[in-house]
């Protein structure tokens, strides 16, 4: 049961990184989209928490750079 538990904000966090990847695309952002679908892959993966951390890390500061 706790392994289910574990998936699940993983599994969100893939989908929320995928359409974000593809909305950010859409719209022109092309850097958040490359930072989302790193993101995205390295979920997929299941990559190391640091790795997975850096890139979420990378995306917020991408989207706070797009947005100041």
């Amino acid at each position: 049961m706790q392994a289910a538990r574990e998936a699940l904000p993983g599994s969100d966090l893939t989908k929320l990184a995928h359409s974000l990847a593809g909305a950010a695309g859409t719209f022109g952002f092309a850097e958040i989209s490359v930072r989302a679908s790193e993101l995205e892959t390295l979920l997929i993966e299941q990559a190391e928490s640091g790795d997975v951390r850096a890139a979420l890390d990378a995306l917020i500061a991408e989207i706070e750079r797009t947005l100041a």
